[in-house]
């Protein structure tokens, strides 16, 4: 885990658990090559064809990452800049879920007051909070598997709607609307074992709608980035990249890899109100990362094509992006372990609206 970007840790240790993330292997995440039909929840060895290698692709379906980066931060450029007073996105999230036995909880419990007892006593901040998080997350895995040392007897997926608006001038009071939450089988194997097991509980009360007061930030690992200073990011290659690299060098994490802080940080400010020329210069510094592949056109979860653009960590992890040809928008962003996704989270909508709780006006 200490390899993956910070979003897979970014909720605390405990916490993560507690909503389900239970990271487990399965195809039916995966996105379609262009053409095909996205499947929820079907075969689970269908994984999305890559065009980079030796698959029998037509070489005319090949792309290249770089050429296709540099591309998108000229479309980038020719976006209208706008504003509003919420800033507003919609998303489809697919992510493992579990139930746990007793046992675990107890255990999980008793980390989760370890890891505030230990933020109260040293007052950590920043760096130092995502040092503590990946600490007791390392310990939280390894109290799984002290229960279930080859992983849960069954998988089941959470595919849920959320939207989320969040104001432009103060650092608190956004609003978090969840819909359409259910729970999705692999494959009917896995759902008799589901059965077998006796039917648990796997979706948690949750309320349809929350204000967040709390200032959260826009980028775990870029924690000086928040709602009121992202539209004043640098709008130069050169520029971006050393700031970027500066808030890098002083991540805890001694197996750091630029490439995959660069993919989270890519979908976190694709995401947020950035600029048009910040997210051309972010384009160009993807493109400057000898590792992000292409693995041609696919289409996303709701059927969109775009371009996939992956790059893969040291310890067999995927990291992919989609990305609209035509405009230059982050359509989805997927995790992936031996080609199997693990979690799939699809861009449905974003922009600026002037009211909370309101769609923006196309």
């Amino acid at each position: 885990m200490a390899r993956r970007p910070m979003f897979l840790l970014a909720t605390g240790a405990v916490a993560a658990v507690a909503a389900g993330a239970v990271v487990v292997s399965t195809g039916v995440l995966s996105g379609a090559p262009a053409g095909d039909t996205p499947p929820v929840a079907a075969d689970p060895s269908r994984t999305p064809r890559s065009t980079t290698g030796d698959t029998g692709a037509s070489p005319a379906t090949r792309i290249d990452a770089r050429s296709f980066l540099l591309a998108a931060a000229d479309t980038a450029l020719r976006e209208t800049a706008t504003s509003g007073d919420y800033w507003y996105v919609r998303r489809r999230t697919t992510h493992p879920t579990f139930h746990w036995p007793e046992k675990f909880w107890a255990g999980a419990e008793k980390l989760r007051h370890q890891e505030q007892a230990e933020v109260d006593r040293t007052g950590a901040e920043d760096d130092e909070l995502v040092a503590i998080n990946e600490k007791y997350n390392k310990k939280l895995e390894q109290l799984r598997k002290s229960i279930y040392p080859d992983g849960p007897p069954y998988k089941a997926y959470i595919v849920e709607t959320e939207e989320r608006w969040r104001p432009k001038r103060t650092a608190g009071t956004h609003r978090v609307k969840r819909a359409d939450r259910e729970v999705v089988f692999p494959s009917p194997q896995d759902e008799a074992e589901w059965r077998e097991q006796g039917s648990p509980k796997l979706l948690e009360d949750r309320p349809k709608s929350v204000d967040d007061n709390l200032p959260r930030p826009l980028s775990i690992p870029n924690m000086d980035i928040t709602m009121q200073n992202v539209g004043e990011l640098p709008t130069s290659k050169k520029a971006l990249a050393g700031r970027l690299r500066a808030q890098f060098a002083k991540l805890p994490d001694p197996d750091k890899e630029f490439d995959l802080h660069l993919w989270q940080t890519t979908v976190d400010l694709m995401t947020a109100p950035t600029t048009p020329g910040t997210r051309a210069a972010l384009f160009r510094i993807l493109a400057d990362q000898p590792d992000i592949i292409s693995n041609g056109e696919v289409e996303d979860a709701a059927g969109r094509e775009g371009v996939s653009l992956a790059v893969k960590s040291d310890d067999g992890y995927e990291f992919q992006l989609i990305v609209n040809k035509d405009t230059a928008e982050l359509l989805e962003y997927a995790v992936t372990e031996k080609s199997e996704d693990t979690t799939r989270v699809t861009f449905e909508e974003f922009g600026w609206t002037d009211k909370l709780g309101r769609r923006p006006q196309r």
